[in-house]
């Protein structure tokens, strides 16, 4: 059962913490204070959603706790509730353990209460650590935050999960949802060729030349150029965490094959989204994600795939390789 079916299941926090630990499959762990806690990554958990930097502050306590009397310190912190997760590396709260204007509550529960001491506290701890976090939504992003922390774990650092011909339209997506959305006047059908701009980047320079849009920056905000037009983002918030979570640019082997399926972006006549047997897309993309976890990661490129109820193919249209 997926992370997300057994979220959807769970009537208490506990059933939200065993959701997550078979989710990564962790096998050492235990369960004290800090709700789920091994020698890599600890976890604060929430059976109702919750703001990640409220649950990373009531973490925080603990960790500074710990600090204090000389004790181990995690790697990873880790935040969860039924609906999304976060992930950051411990050393980017330290120097909030520094600064002596910050009043700590004496009992982490308190850092969830609704007062103005536990509001400005919060507060203060956004601002160290705001910047610093990746938030996974687990409607759209569970594998992703798994893969997350189980490279974390393993690696000792987390791992963006890198864009393929696998996952393309799935990234394409995704993508549409944090980056695009945020591009006013664009057009629906501009979207791949901004999407290309992106992800051919590495943040510093294009990996690939002479494709018709192009990605600039002014100091760090994104700026993207297309047929003489300029498109701003109107929050860089999306930005920033759709780059935490993938890694930029695909592998050189891919690249021009990636570009090849430009095609497989564009926007889909209407009478794609009807019919009497229409498959959501949600569904189709994990229908992707279990295909790749029975056949490999490289299953588009090994396999022949016989879709016996085709219907208006929404199953082919997250395919990169018809």
């Amino acid at each position: 059962m997926s992370l997300l079916a057994e979220l959807k299941k769970a009537k208490t926090e506990e059933d939200v913490k065993d959701a997550y630990v078979r989710a990564i499959g962790l096998k050492q762990y235990s369960k004290n204070l800090v709700d789920i806690q091994t020698k890599e990554i600890w976890f604060e958990a929430k059976e109702a959603g919750t703001s990640p930097v409220a649950m990373f502050a009531q973490l925080l306590i603990y960790v500074k706790k710990a600090q204090d009397v000389g004790e181990h310190l995690p790697p990873f912190l880790s935040v969860i509730d039924r609906e999304k997760a976060a992930i950051m590396e411990t050393a980017n709260a330290l120097e909030l353990f520094k600064d002596k204007s910050v009043e700590w509550p004496k009992a982490a529960s308190k850092a969830a209460a609704k007062t103005k001491a536990s509001q400005d506290f919060v507060a203060k701890v956004s601002s160290y650590v705001a910047a610093h976090y990746v938030v996974y939504n687990i409607d759209s992003h569970e594998k992703e935050f798994v893969h997350a922390v189980k490279s974390a774990i393993k690696s000792g650092k987390i791992i963006r999960t890198p864009i393929t011909p696998d996952n393309l339209r799935q990234v394409f997506d995704k993508w549409v949802e944090y980056i695009g959305s945020e591009l006013g006047g664009v057009a629906e059908s501009d979207y791949a060729l901004l999407f290309f701009a992106d992800i051919m980047h590495d943040g510093k320079r294009a990996a690939m030349k002479d494709l018709p849009a192009r990605l600039l920056f002014d100091g760090e905000k994104p700026v993207f150029v297309l047929n003489g037009h300029q498109y701003d983002l109107v929050s860089d918030r999306g930005y920033r965490n759709f780059w935490a979570i993938y890694h930029r640019p695909p592998d050189e082997e891919y690249r021009t094959y990636l570009l090849e399926r430009r095609d497989s972006l564009l926007p889909l006549d209407e009478r794609s989204f009807k019919g009497a047997f229409y498959t959501p897309l949600k569904v189709v993309d994990k229908a992707y994600d279990l295909l790749a976890e029975t056949l490999g990661k490289n299953w588009q490129q090994n396999y022949i795939v016989w879709d016996m109820c085709c219907g208006v193919g929404n199953l082919e249209v997250k395919h990169s390789n018809h």
